[in-house]
């Protein structure tokens, strides 16, 4: 479904994603974890194109995505939800959706918008509500919802339990859990250790702009010399 290949990305001189390799197969659900700065959300920003790597190849179904414009990579079927989830402070919830769906215009698999008052009750009672007046657990379930609309064939989460409280970050796992069972590959972000590996079939493991693991989830909880060194848990 998705690969990636030897990616180095800059900031300026800033040499901040030195080689990195994923891959993310069908129905699979991967996670990138390592400690702040290691380079995860870069990995993402050169995915989708908003920050473009320099060297190295993205393949997405079999094209090769590592020059497209974002917009584009988004039509062919990729879904993002970002650590700041994006959410105008005066637009309604309602009509957040109604631009998503309009947005996934000629995605087959795109969705209603009652799908995702479904997925999340409590934004089916926000739905008149701005995007400034909700919660930060609300905001979230927005931008997955906003994400989910497009029926997506990829869907990347960036942090998406960040600042979120414990009850709202089970709702977050079942919901998560469920978009698995449809079948719709993940590649997620995340700093919450107990809540990626519950979700992930494969972890990646990255300090300093590198892979330091690569391995299935259960690999990753028997290495505690790993955990240790590069997640501190």
């Amino acid at each position: 479904m998705l690969e990636v290949q030897d990616l180095h990305t800059f900031y300026g001189e800033s040499h901040v994603l030195q080689g990195v390799s994923l891959s993310v197969a069908p129905s699979q659900c991967v996670a990138l974890l390592g400690r702040n700065g290691a380079g995860k959300t870069t990995t993402l920003r050169s995915i989708l194109g908003l920050t473009p790597a320099r060297r190295g190849e993205v393949t997405f179904k079999g094209e090769v995505i590592t020059r497209k414009p974002t917009h584009q990579i988004v039509r062919l079927g990729v879904s993002y939800v970002p650590e700041d989830r994006g959410i105008f402070a005066t637009v309604t919830v309602e009509e957040h959706l109604a631009m998503a769906r309009g947005a996934s215009r000629g995605r087959p698999a795109r969705k209603d918008i009652g799908y995702v008052f479904e997925v999340f009750p409590r934004l089916a009672e926000r739905r008149h509500s701005l995007g400034g007046q909700l919660s930060g657990g609300e905001q979230q379930m927005l931008a997955i919802g906003r994400a989910l609309i497009a029926g997506p064939d990829l869907l990347v989460l960036d942090e998406p339990s960040e600042g979120l409280a414990p009850v709202i970050i089970e709702k977050l796992e079942e919901v998560l859990l469920a978009v698995k069972r449809m079948g719709v590959p993940i590649l997620i972000v995340e700093q919450n250790y107990h809540l990626a590996t519950r979700l992930a079939d494969y972890v990646y493991v990255l300090s300093q702009g590198s892979v330091k693991f690569a391995g299935a989830t259960e690999a990753l909880t028997r290495d505690e010399n790993i955990r240790r060194t590069y997640l501190s848990v």
